[in-house]
């Protein structure tokens, strides 16, 4: 049987650094704190969460 495989998660935020663990708790990942760049993106590099930046958010 083929599973298909989920997409990553995506999370719109409203600051331009943000931290990721997996959400997991125990079975997550090691935090990471990622910066937002001019493109107003990062993706983890442990579970490629996606982090988004709000198009409301206030300018840094």
């Amino acid at each position: 049987m083929n599973t298909i495989p989920q997409p990553p998660e995506t999370e719109v935020v409203t600051t331009t650094r943000v931290a990721c663990d997996g959400g997991e708790g125990a079975l997550g990942h090691p935090r990471v704190w990622l910066s937002l760049g001019e493109a107003g993106e990062a993706v983890c590099p442990y579970c490629d969460k996606k982090f988004v930046l709000a198009k409301d958010a206030p300018a840094h």
